[in-house]
């Protein structure tokens, strides 16, 4: 069971979460810097006490999730699209965990609203003892009514103390998963709707790391930072911008040594199989 304090530290997150989607949903239009978002709402995170769970994640038209800026990024939002917008805060490792899609012109319109559509069913189902897999069937008959289909292979997940992918799983399809969502439980709900295939590929870097192994290494400089890295993120993923904008070239050029080594996983970007657009939102 959650304390009084984790579940105020949820709120304060959640809060936090809030504001940085606001901040998508009033200022992303076309030309907007990539960059400039993500630090953004980044900073707004950090000046009122919290620290981001994860890179902020902006995803564009195919792609589906996993992709943050880089150093000197040049990527800017484009004329037309849909825009996902994925924000992670936390306080003291509390996680709260959202999503927007935006769309810019009329086309994506439906799309968008049969992911919100079906995130708001999930929501008013929500409760303990709920099967898991009864919750990915309710995300797939809404999604498809509207004409599109779920991305089968994303879902959304349980969320524990400085762990965003904690276990169970709340699938984007039907499935014969017998888990379900206890009292105390936390979790981050997010229907992905298409109009591809209904799959999702790796498409190339998204710029996002984390620390998975702490096994010790020879080189005194790639295990210093494979250590700071450990204390300053505690196992969350981070942005190989974080890493410049605090050790510089070097230490980037150091952080894909480590992924060489195996001590830090660099994270795919995702892309819909057959080049379809993707809506998500997330609660």
């Amino acid at each position: 069971m959650l304390t009084e304090d984790e579940v105020e530290k949820l709120h304060r997150a959640g809060e936090l979460v809030r504001e940085g989607l606001e901040y998508a949903l009033n200022h992303v239009k076309p030309g907007m810097s990539v960059l400039e978002l993500c630090a953004k709402i980044e900073q707004n995170i950090t000046s009122k006490g919290g620290f981001p769970a994860f890179p902020v994640n902006v995803s564009i038209n195919d792609v589906a999730a996993h992709y943050t800026a880089e150093p000197h990024d040049k990527l800017v939002i484009p004329e037309k699209g849909i825009i996902k917008v994925d924000v992670g805060a936390h306080i003291d490792g509390c996680i709260a965990d959202g999503a927007v899609s935006i769309v810019l012109g009329e086309e994506y319109a439906g799309l968008a609203l049969a992911s919100l559509e079906a995130l708001k069913k999930v929501g008013e189902l929500m409760r303990s003892g709920v099967r898991l897999g009864y919750l990915g069937k309710v995300v797939e008959k809404t999604i498809v009514a509207r004409g599109f289909r779920p991305i089968e292979n994303l879902s959304g997940h349980k969320i524990e103390r400085y762990n965003l992918h904690a276990g169970k799983t709340v699938p984007n399809v039907s499935s014969l998963l017998s888990g379900k969502a206890l009292e105390g439980e936390v979790y981050a709900v997010e229907p992905f709707a298409t109009n591809g295939v209904g799959i999702v590929v790796e498409g190339g870097e998204s710029h996002i790391f984390r620390v998975t192994s702490m096994k010790k290494l020879k080189n005194r400089d790639l295990q210093t930072l494979l250590r700071d890295l450990w204390l300053t993120y505690r196992g969350l993923p981070f942005a190989s911008r974080w890493v410049y904008e605090k050790w510089r070239e070097d230490g980037v050029e150091r952080l894909y040594s480590l992924v060489e080594m195996k001590r830090v996983h660099h994270y795919a970007m995702l892309v819909e199989a057959g080049g379809g657009a993707v809506a998500q939102f997330e609660d």
